[in-house]
């Protein structure tokens, strides 16, 4: 079983061609640093297949949250919607390559962002996790994380996000880290970070995010 990553660009289609040319370019690069980073989970590279899509494939699912976590926040102003899939895949894997690799894994991310953009409930989610049906209660499950996460981070302050944009940019889920550094990466005070993290529900949250990650390897990661 594998899991597909889908990277959907909002409203790149409003974009004029220098425009969306940087951003590509700047997707682009932040793809080549998850390729990097997570090379150890990923199966088929992350890598532009659309104007205004990407994808790429893992072959273990515990970090695919931080992953999109990473990529949103490097590619920020840029809004993203992403949809995750499980499932087989029917074409050869060539790591290097996402050409003409298929299968429900691909399908099933597909539906997921298609979900997104046309469902306008609870905000317009920005994440979407999508299985084969006779697992329908575990996808409902993460998916109601996912939207609990979502409206969590819709209320954070600027401060409050700022703090766990740099912990998981620079720590990914790690959620051990000491207060005391992350006091020293933004220049403020050890109780001022305290403050944040109680009121944020940054334990929470990244402990849910990562327990998703954990769930999804645990159900879908080591079927035949």
């Amino acid at each position: 079983m594998y899991f597909t990553i889908i990277g959907d660009i909002i409203s790149s289609k409003q974009m004029k061609n220098k425009e969306r040319y940087d951003l590509q370019a700047k997707i682009d690069a932040v793809l080549s640093e998850i390729n990097t980073k997570y090379k150890q989970d990923i199966a088929v590279d992350f890598a532009i297949t659309l104007g205004d899509e990407f994808q790429g494939l893992l072959k273990n699912a515990e970090s695919v949250i931080e992953i999109t976590d990473v990529i949103k926040y490097k590619s920020e102003p840029t809004e993203i919607r992403f949809g995750i899939g499980v499932g087989d895949v029917f074409t050869d894997i060539h790591q290097n390559s996402n050409i003409k690799t298929d299968g429900p894994a691909f399908w099933h991310a597909k539906y997921a962002v298609k979900q997104m953009q046309e469902n306008k409930k609870y905000n317009n989610p920005k994440i979407a996790f999508e299985a084969e049906e006779e697992t329908a209660a575990w996808t409902n499950m993460i998916n109601e994380s996912l939207k609990l996460c979502d409206y969590m981070e819709k209320r954070w302050t600027e401060k409050q996000k700022n703090l766990i944009r740099e912990s998981i940019l620079r720590f990914g889920h790690d959620s051990e880290r000491p207060q005391k550094e992350l006091a020293e990466i933004l220049g403020i005070s050890t109780p001022a970070v305290n403050v944040h993290i109680k009121r944020s529900g940054y334990y929470n949250y990244l402990n849910l995010r990562k327990a998703i990650g954990v769930v999804i390897q645990k159900e879908w990661g080591n079927k035949a």
